[in-house]
């Protein structure tokens, strides 16, 4: 039997690393908290290689004494606690005492660090935990550290670390969070020597929220100062115009820790429920004030993790809170002069809760001649029966009938019409198995169905289901192929992310590109949609690019790149289809049968949502008491 032994402090550390420096990410986490408890006013984080060359954090913090550097790197020393108790009133973000302990055992590390109170600063080498020395060096106060050969000596976590844009996103996520936390500090990230933001530092959270999210979202926030019994609540929440189809813009804080809490979402989406669209997540940035006792920030190694003692407290708190500051504001959306141009409000950076009445709007006369002439007629040429002209008689009968959106079928006495018509199928080379035969079109109904005639009754399809299937297949042969036409936009749309966000957008660029879209870097984390694909240029293109992000978000994680893809595809056959409730032209409703009768699946849209429904003859003859 093997005996127990005493791990040496060396594994010892590398395990415990295990835990707090999972990627690059996480070591940048730790220095941050390290440098905002030092009292830094300035914070420089700069990285290589999305981490994985070299990670550098440097601040204007109170420093580390010359004696003290190299007890800094042994496990659990720290100045933020003495005993047990300590835990309960914690104030400072780290004091585990295993950050640095942790960072130094599976890399190499520099640090340079000078008081105060000391005449020159002390540069210390590590490897693997080992130091390698320790001398003078002639530096401001503050500290500045950097780690190379991040996993040197570990290659299996090495093994796993994510490409440079991926793993960057992630060191910006926590360098935004932090800035958010701490809006009198500033932040300046750099990757690959180029600056990606800096935060202005002036001690208010509105103006770093601008820098770090843009014009569009700091000025649909409002402010919050809501205290109830023994807890306040303070920040930012944003009003009904803005929201998001993920949970990435709800940013919490504990007595300004950054934390991920079931609690604190389900309490801020109870509040904003009725006020957003389904599935929609709010914007905001909310720092919950309250004693330490009722929370556990020991969790977890990463303390991204807390534990209330009240839940039910603090969830009800939030609610009241969020709902009485959402109920003092004006709500109601203002009308701004310039959006009075249809060009402009077409082109312009539309908000979320105008995503109806864009489609709506998009549904022009210029729209119509691209669905003819843009996609599904390039794709049929081959000739098939015209439909049969309507007649005056017809027209009167149902003008009616058209005001009241009821289209009534043209089945009444014009018996030598239908018998002239010739079935869709005909002359149509098929290349699926489907079984899907339509004879006649018989009407529209309330602008939403086309009733035909089947080979066994009447089959009913709804024509925005319909389209959207006929889209989906074009899209998917097309972006295999490489033939997605690009639609050149008049006036470039500028949309603000976040540099996590930016990150991705970057990564799938490529791919952007082959789904027709033309995008290029405005700076920061800014882009200009320059242009869409050509069945997507009459719709509300900055709705579409940013529900596009956020489902690159969502599921470029966990999902792979295939399937992604696909979810993309999906979503911009339904933006591009044609709505519900749209008068269609009898050129666009042969079209449109015809293209249907063409689809691999005629029968359910990408979503799984049913196109046709057939109703029988039998059932007809039933209805009616002839059977």
């Amino acid at each position: 039997m093997t005996k127990i032994k005493q791990l040496p402090e060396s594994v010892a550390n590398q395990i415990s690393a295990g835990e707090v420096v999972e990627r690059p990410a996480s070591v940048v986490k730790e220095l941050l908290e390290n440098s905002i408890d030092a009292g830094s006013k300035n914070i420089l984080i700069e990285i290589e290689e999305g981490g994985r060359e070299k990670i550098r954090v440097k601040d204007d913090g109170s420093g580390i004494p010359a004696d003290e550097m190299e007890l800094a790197f042994s496990r659990y020393a720290t100045s933020k606690i003495e005993e047990i108790n300590d835990l309960y009133s914690i104030k400072t973000l780290g004091f585990r005492g295993e950050a640095l302990a942790s960072i130094s055992s599976v890399s190499n590390v520099v640090i340079k660090s000078r008081t105060a109170g000391e005449l020159q600063g002390t540069k210390m080498e590590l490897k693997g935990g080992s130091v390698l020395g320790q001398v003078p060096v002639g530096i401001p106060a503050g500290t500045d550290i950097e780690v190379t050969g991040l996993f040197y000596n570990t290659p299996a976590r090495y093994k796993y670390l994510k490409k440079v844009n991926t793993e960057f996103g992630h060191i910006s996520k926590i360098v935004t969070r932090e800035a958010l936390a701490y809006p009198d500090i500033k932040f300046t990230l750099i990757h690959n020597h180029k600056e990606v933001y800096k935060t202005p530092g002036t001690g208010k959270l509105i103006d770093a929220v601008y820098t770090l999210y843009g014009s569009e979202i700091a000025s649909n926030l409002t402010p919050i100062d809501y205290e109830d019994r023994y807890i306040r609540l303070t920040g930012l929440i944003g009003n009904q115009t803005i929201s998001r189809s993920s949970r990435i813009y709800e940013v919490f804080f504990v007595n300004k820790r950054v934390v991920n809490s079931r609690t604190l979402s389900q309490g801020v989406e109870e509040a904003y429920h009725g006020v957003l669209p389904g599935r929609k997540y709010p914007v905001v940035f909310l720092n919950v004030v309250l004693n330490q006792i009722l929370i556990d920030v020991n969790v977890h190694p990463t303390k991204r993790e807390v534990k209330f003692s009240r839940d039910g407290i603090i969830k009800d708190v939030l609610k009241k809170g969020i709902s009485k500051t959402l109920q003092t504001k004006d709500l109601i959306p203002k009308i701004k002069k310039k959006h009075l141009s249809p060009k402009k409000e077409r082109l312009s950076l539309i908000n979320d809760n105008k995503l109806k009445q864009g489609i709506e709007d998009s549904e022009s006369k210029e729209h119509q001649e691209n669905f003819k002439g843009d996609f599904i007629r390039n794709n049929y040429k081959e000739k098939t029966a015209d439909m049969p002209p309507r007649s005056n008689k017809y027209r009167k009968q149902t003008e009616q009938a058209v005001k009241e959106n009821l289209k009534p079928c043209k089945v009444s006495e014009e018996k030598d019409s239908l018998e002239n018509n010739k079935p869709f199928n005909k002359n149509i080379d098929k290349d699926n198995n489907n079984d899907l035969v339509i004879n006649n079109f018989l009407g529209q109904l309330y602008n939403t169905y086309l009733v035909t005639e089947g080979s066994d009754g009447l089959i009913i399809i709804d024509q925005h289901n319909a389209h959207e299937r006929i889209l989906y297949e074009k899209i998917k042969n097309r972006f295999a192929d490489e033939q997605i036409n690009t639609q050149a936009l008049l006036l470039p749309v500028r949309i603000d992310f976040t540099a996590e966000e930016i990150e991705l957008v970057k990564k799938y660029l490529t791919d952007l590109k082959r789904l027709g879209f033309n995008i290029d870097f405005f700076g920061g984390n800014s882009i200009l949609v320059q242009g869409v694909p050509s069945f997507l240029k009459n719709r509300p293109i900055k709705v579409i690019v940013e529900e596009i992000v956020d489902s690159i978000f969502k599921k470029g994680k966990t999902g792979n790149k295939s399937d992604l893809l696909d979810q993309v595809i999906k979503y911009m056959s339904c933006r591009g289809a044609i709505k519900a409730g749209k008068h269609l032209a009898e050129k666009e409703i042969d079209e449109l049968i015809k293209g249907l009768i063409k689809a691999s699946n005629p029968y359910r849209c990408p979503h799984g949502r049913p196109i046709i429904v057939n109703i029988s003859l039998d059932d007809i003859k039933r209805g009616l008491g002839r059977k």
